[in-house]
């Protein structure tokens, strides 16, 4: 009797940290504070509106050669469309209103007829060019300000690359022109790591931030849940064995921790590699720390509360959590050595899935207001709390861009669970273009 007591348990605070480490409900019942909290980057471009939106045309892209082998003349102009408008800080005109054959220009300011280009209602210009020489390409970009009527260089050169890497050459030209607009390079390159429900079960997937190349990382079959970023791998929790197991690695993979019960909620210390953890092994949910490398595992927390969700601070000094210690499931903060533990949060009921901001200055984290999930950011010296979402679905699992500058997290917005991408102020948020939905647990790689 005594055993099937532990195991109910056991089962029971498996159940309880997978529902908050899954981010169902989390709470902060605040209002949207007046000024910017001290510390919390502000994005220079930050319009109130779709109208205040920077209009920028893309028209298609020239071939100034004879050969097109890679597609290059759909793709790039394709591209260069789907990450400015995900970027949320352009209005990027349909080519359907242009009143004029665009192709019949050339790629040089005395070549554009700015009046037309005014006369669409664009502001900037981009004009993309290649021409195809054996296995490179010549690739040029160029920015034009229909204002002004010349070219603004914002730093990108025209360049020959191997036909591999023009996509690569894209992004940097797009990354440069965020960063003339915004004061803040783009992320565009960048990859985030996500779970996609298919055939009945759940899969760990990587996307680039524009919806481009997505890559099963995990087997069809067991489920497969919250991914994190261990340099250039993934490690995600795995039921493969029939124990959620937290491994790495994709078709192949190898077990991290196998302890019996759960595993999982994994973040990787900064400079280290230790893994903070979630192990149910010695009857409820408890944050542990793991050395890959000697596999030696020490426990950090310890009381009768559920403790999940760990997230290592950028300078690896730190470890956010989340606890019930105090009634509802809050966001507290501990030292790396597992001492001083402190809470955090103290608006809402329901707070859980803490990410920390690169800049080591806010933590992103989940919160419930009434019946729905949005996100919201605290700072971690004052507690102060700002809210990032509001009306538009349930909003959860934020996840930080390498820079600390974006979040990007799962939305129902619409009725169905896709990924989005929003600057640390809030506005405006923009969908990733994935084909399909019930996309969830976004970790960005950084």
């Amino acid at each position: 009797m005594k055993h099937a007591r532990s195991a109910a348990r056991l089962l029971l605070a498996a159940l309880a940290a997978m529902l908050l480490l899954a981010a169902t409900p989390a709470a902060a019942q605040t209002t949207t504070p007046d000024r910017v909290p001290e510390g919390l980057t502000t994005i220079v471009v930050r319009p109130s509106s779709y109208d205040a939106l920077t209009k920028i045309a893309v028209p298609d892209t020239y071939n100034l050669g004879e050969t097109d082998p890679r597609g290059l003349q759909l793709s790039m102009a394709k591209t260069i469309r789907t990450c400015l408008g995900i970027a949320g800080f352009f209005n990027v005109l349909s080519p359907d209103r242009y009143f004029f054959d665009s192709s019949r220009e050339g790629i040089t300011a005395p070549s554009t007829n700015f009046t037309n280009w005014y006369n669409v209602g664009a502001q900037f210009v981009v004009k993309a060019a290649f021409k195809v020489a054996t296995n490179q390409a010549r690739v040029e970009i160029k920015l034009f300000d229909v204002n002004t009527q010349k070219e603004v260089d914002i730093g990108f050169k025209s360049t020959t690359v191997g036909l591999d890497a023009v996509e690569p050459e894209v992004y940097r030209f797009i990354n440069l022109l965020m960063k003339y607009f915004t004061g803040n390079e783009g992320l565009f390159g960048t990859r985030i790591a996500y779970v996609a429900r298919t055939r009945g079960s759940k899969q760990v997937f990587v996307t680039g931030i524009d919806g481009a190349h997505v890559e099963p990382i995990s087997s069809v079959g067991p489920i497969n849940i919250l991914p994190a970023w261990n340099g250039s791998q993934l490690v995600y929790t795995s039921f493969a064995s029939g124990n959620p197991d937290l491994v790495t690695g994709g078709k192949s993979t190898r077990t991290l921790s196998g302890q019996p019960g759960l595993n999982s909620g994994a973040s990787v210390r900064p400079g280290t590699g230790e893994i903070a953890l979630t192990l149910t092994r010695d009857g409820n949910a408890e944050i542990y720390i793991l050395n890959p490398a000697t596999e030696a595992l020490r426990r950090c927390t310890n009381n009768a509360a559920e403790d999940v969700s760990a997230s290592w601070s950028p300078d690896g000094s730190r470890i956010a959590f989340v606890s019930d210690r105090s009634g509802g499931p809050q966001v507290f903060v501990m030292n790396a050595d597992c001492t001083g533990e402190r809470r955090l949060t103290f608006r809402g009921s329901y707070n859980t899935t803490p990410d920390w901001s690169p800049r080591g200055d806010l933590i992103a984290f989940t919160g419930r207001d009434g019946v729905r999930q949005d996100i919201f950011t605290v700072e971690v010296d004052s507690g102060f709390i700002e809210r990032l979402t509001q009306d538009q679905g349930d909003n959860e699992e934020p996840s930080w861009s390498p820079d600390g500058q974006f979040l990007v997290f799962s939305s129902s917005r619409g009725g169905k669970k896709k990924l989005y991408i929003m600057p640390a102020s809030g506005f405006p948020q923009t969908e990733i273009p994935l084909v399909g939905s019930g996309f969830e647990q976004p970790a960005w790689q950084r």
